[in-house]
């Protein structure tokens, strides 16, 4: 029997716990079109209609798409909304003039709530009701948003979503959902009708209450008031010591992705958007910007463990490469007194850079895009990052995204081959695996070299543990085209296989996969020296399933979360 699919990265419950319209986690829902929320013809239709044609308007992880995608293992990552990303940086000046004209003309100068109702709808698919929720918090003077509450309310709509699929039976299936709390209730991967939850968490700002007006302003915890300082970090040690306790928190999440879209007093984050989203959404409070004091001690009270305290791993996707430099360099020193402590990246793609500093210096310039196959921002893995990541013995998740995956070369050849699916699959084909092959291609030049410098290296197969499959999906992303649901998972998956035997067939030649940082195709002799004696379809059940389950018999498991035994 075809093993299941895992995902480690996506949203299942984001949507529906924010839309009572959606009738459950189960059920796929299109967002409502453009020409439903804005009725009248005008410029700002027309010019939405093309902004909304690059993102996902649709359920992508609804637990029906994950059955009939062959998703069994679904890493329901939990968003308190960050507020900033609901609140478009008017009157844009950041932006140049004519783009600045164009975004008050579409958005309009000042804020409207009627008008930011239907933009939030539009774009993420919550209800009315919701929208009109945050935007008032948002644009009430003096308001502190406790994203804690946020957290509560998916988490318990997760916990409720649990038990048989509400509309019964699918043919002779019987489909259900379970959150498991550990490795050991991880169903078998014969057992085709159920899917499995493990709960995570994307920002740590969904553990803190902040006060709104300082979000917006470019300034470090230690900048704060005291007052404001001490109300903080009150926030932080409450509501983890609540989330840690299994007793208080029957799912404590396994791990969190640290930093996110915006400021959040701990760290900085990478710059994650680009193009009209980067003049609509000002990133630049934190942006780039190292861990603080309060950062530091998040750190070591996620990572803290005990008999009914369990450890909280992380994920350092959105961490900018200076904080991920000075988390390694914790990782490392942990390592060394014997603490193991696993890196994750959740829902990746590569840049292939050599290092972390060759990224800071690059600062997510959008001009080294332009010739590039793959994007060079620092919020992508440099070959640093990947090595780090498999000396702690972690995971990377390769996302499915048309945003922060590519650079410009990439981006003109789906242009060119948009009107034709099939080549458009290859195509994406050809991104994932050079992303996958990249990883590889860096862990065993890592492995022959600890061999040659006398050190002690497992087998050159340990170079594809690493990598595994985190989609993002229904995380407000723009999908690849041709697979935009979970439901088209087992077909990415048979397309992979298809790709790693087709890769010398003549019709391929456009769809190689590719070396970074040359940008070359493969040569077979090197394509097969990576796959390491593996078959296609050995390698595509690593990717799509081995790599999380073993991944988490070793470290989702009591003996580790709360005691430090390692399996």
């Amino acid at each position: 029997m075809k093993k299941p699919i895992a995902d480690l990265h996506c949203h299942p419950s984001l949507k529906p716990h924010l839309n009572e319209e959606i009738g459950s986690i189960w059920d796929f829902r299109e967002n409502p079109t453009v020409d439903e929320v804005f009725r009248l013809v005008s410029i700002r239709k027309l010019a939405l209609r093309g902004l909304a044609a690059k993102l996902a308007l649709k359920t992508q992880s609804n637990l029906d798409s994950c059955f009939k995608g062959g998703n069994r293992l679904v890493f329901c990552s939990i968003y308190p909304f960050e507020r900033e990303f609901i609140r478009p940086d008017r009157p844009f000046k950041r932006a140049a003039l004519p783009v600045k004209w164009a975004l008050q003309l579409l958005l309009r100068k000042r804020y409207k709530k009627a008008i930011d109702t239907k933009l939030i709808r539009l774009i993420t698919g919550i209800s009315p009701g919701a929208a009109h929720g945050l935007l008032d918090q948002i644009h009430t003077p003096g308001a502190r948003v406790n994203y804690m509450d946020d957290f509560r309310e998916e988490y318990e709509y997760l916990l409720a979503s649990q038990g048989p699929r509400p509309k019964g039976a699918i043919a002779n299936w019987h489909p259900s959902f379970r959150l498991v709390q550990n490795a050991s209730q991880l169903p078998t991967a014969d057992d085709q009708d159920k899917i499995a939850g493990v709960i995570t968490v994307e920002g740590a700002h969904a553990f803190a209450e902040y006060p709104l007006e300082f979000l917006r302003e470019d300034m470090g915890f230690e900048d704060l008031p005291q007052t404001e300082q001490a109300k903080i970090r009150a926030s932080f040690r409450q509501n983890l010591g609540v989330i840690k306790d299994p007793d208080k928190t029957a799912f404590p999440p396994f791990f969190v992705t640290f930093s996110h879209h915006f400021h959040n007093f701990l760290s900085g984050h990478a710059k994650s958007f680009s193009g009209l989203f980067s003049r609509v959404f000002n990133q630049e409070p934190g942006l780039e910007a190292g861990l603080s004091s309060l950062g530091r001690e998040v750190l070591e009270l996620l990572l803290q463990r005990g008999p009914r305290v369990a450890r909280i791993l992380i994920d350092t996707k959105h961490m900018p490469p200076v904080v991920r430099r000075e988390f390694y360099h914790l990782v490392r020193s942990r390592r060394r007194a014997g603490d193991a402590i696993p890196i994750i990246s959740s829902h990746s793609a590569v840049n292939g850079l050599a290092s972390l500093e060759e990224a800071i210096r690059n600062n997510s310039n959008s001009r080294a895009e332009r010739r590039s196959y793959v994007s060079k921002f620092g919020i992508n893995l440099t070959d640093e990052d990947i090595r780090e990541v498999y000396d702690s013995d972690g995971l990377i998740g390769i996302c499915m995204h048309d945003g922060r995956m590519p650079g410009r070369k990439f981006k003109r050849k789906l242009r060119a081959v948009r009107a034709h699916p099939e080549k458009a699959k290859r195509l994406y084909a050809q991104m994932f695996l050079t992303n996958i092959l990249h990883v590889v291609r860096v862990n065993a030049r890592h492995l022959e070299s600890l061999r040659l410098s006398g050190q002690d290296s497992t087998a050159l197969l340990t170079a594809w543990d690493t990598v595994c499959l985190g989609s993002d999906n229904d995380g407000i992303v723009d999908p690849y085209n041709t697979y935009e649901t979970a439901a088209d998972l087992s077909d990415f998956r048979e397309k992979i296989v298809e790709a790693f035997k087709t890769q010398e067939a003549p019709y391929m030649k456009d769809f190689r996969i590719l070396t970074l940082p040359e940008e070359e195709p493969i040569k077979p002799e090197e394509l097969q020296k990576l796959m390491m004696g593996q078959t296609p379809e050995q390698l595509a059940d690593r990717i799509f399933y081995d790599n999380i389950r073993n991944f988490l018999e070793r470290y989702f498991t009591d003996a580790y979360r709360f005691e430090g035994a390692v399996v």
